[in-house]
């Protein structure tokens, strides 16, 4: 008997450390996207033409308008991008984790001797190891487009923790768009 109440305060304790985890976990992301508004907001400010997009979790600041068919949920796109980790709050060359963009590269201070990270990236969107927040972020730009691409934690790399990426990170996405096939 003495095993069961032992067994059932131990069990109550895991659930409740648990819930707590489950609910700053909710708080942190919502924190997230507070941010990612304030980041919205300040986008729009400086260019009172960009267009805003919410998409399952991603929001889609479009600084510079394609043309052509938009992306659907199928299709496959071809970017360039810069990385950012979002966790300040602010995209700059101190957040940036990975570009495949040459020029962008080189503005931020990057000497890399490897020209090979250089090429276009081609997104299938239909691939199940395309970032959630990715995912829902490209979803409907258009050739030529440029824009960024911003969501929490949650539609990231979850609790894992990836090269300088923490777990839980919010990421940004500056993406050029130069091929969109549906």
């Amino acid at each position: 008997m003495r095993f069961r109440y032992t067994f059932t305060l131990i069990l109550a304790a895991a659930m409740a450390l648990a819930s707590c985890t489950k609910e700053s976990r909710e708080l942190m992301y919502a924190n997230q996207e507070t941010r990612i508004e304030s980041f919205v907001g300040k986008r729009q400010a400086e260019n009172p033409d960009a267009r805003v997009v919410h998409n399952g979790g991603a929001t889609r600041v479009v600084e510079s308008e394609g043309t052509g068919v938009e992306l659907t949920a199928r299709g496959k796109v071809t970017v360039l991008y810069a990385g950012y980790n979002f966790s300040s709050g602010s995209v700059g060359n101190s957040t940036l984790f990975a570009t495949n963009s040459k020029d962008f590269a080189s503005s931020a201070g990057w000497n890399l001797t490897d020209e090979s990270v250089f090429v276009p990236l081609e997104i299938d969107l239909t691939d199940k190891d395309v970032l959630d927040g990715l995912r829902y972020g490209l979803e409907g730009v258009r050739e030529g487009e440029e824009c960024y691409i911003l969501f929490s934690g949650k539609y990231a790399f979850g609790k894992s923790k990836i090269g300088t990426i923490p777990a839980n990170a919010p990421l940004a996405f500056r993406i050029w768009v130069q091929k969109v096939e549906n």
